[in-house]
């Protein structure tokens, strides 16, 4: 992940409540947040706006969190941690194991199985874009229950090892036909294949069939 000489100031205006360390390598304190899932598009939609209200699933929420940007997890992304206890209750009320909750042995938060080198990831699209869509999948796990939350959000994959193989068949079924670099992706994206799935594929490759 690419870190920005003004990402300090981004998290500052935008969440003011976390706390950039001056080494750089950890962000502490307190994420607050304001979304809702917009189940028409699959989307979730950011920020307290009326119109982000009138749908259903709207919630705000905080939550205590430690992001270590030095220590990076297999997919290549610094990991998250929830240190205010809220996991932990959560899991109770849901009678449910933490890895449930897509937690880690060591606490970590699971954000997700994409294994590609994205060269574009900034902290900014990290906090959006995986932070921020984990912690409101928990919020809502905590409102609403798990059961809820599997139902009314996005997919997810199975925990553990079968999680993975089932990532892994996936990505690894986009190139059956082998397509190449300049062609359109087999996604369905309207992208070429070089400019959507091709990385990911050959982190795939390299993680799994060497």
């Amino acid at each position: 992940m690419k870190l920005q000489d003004t990402d300090p100031e981004w998290l500052a205006s935008n969440f003011p409540e976390l706390d950039f360390q001056p080494d750089g390598q950890q962000i502490t304190g307190e994420l607050r947040f304001c979304a809702a899932f917009d189940r028409d598009s699959g989307q979730l939609r950011l920020g307290d706006t009326d119109e982000h209200r009138a749908i259903g699933t709207f919630l705000c929420d905080a939550f205590k969190v430690r992001i270590d940007l030095g220590h990076l997890g297999d997919n290549g992304w610094p990991r998250v941690y929830e240190v205010g206890g809220r996991c932990i209750d959560i899991a109770e009320q849901n009678q449910c194991a933490m890895i449930d909750l897509h937690l880690f042995e060591d606490g970590a938060c699971c954000l997700g199985l994409n294994f590609a080198t994205d060269r574009n990831l900034t902290l900014h699209r990290f906090v959006l874009e995986l932070v921020i869509p984990f912690f409101y999948r928990l919020s809502y796990t905590d409102r609403n229950g798990l059961a809820a939350a599997k139902d009314d959000l996005w997919g997810e994959y199975f925990h553990g090892d079968a999680g993975v193989r089932k990532y892994k068949e996936e990505i690894l079924q986009l190139v059956g036909n082998n397509p190449g670099r300049n062609e359109s992706c087999p996604c369905g994206s309207g992208l070429k294949y070089k400019r959507c799935h091709l990385d990911e594929v050959e982190a795939v490759k390299r993680r799994w069939l060497r």
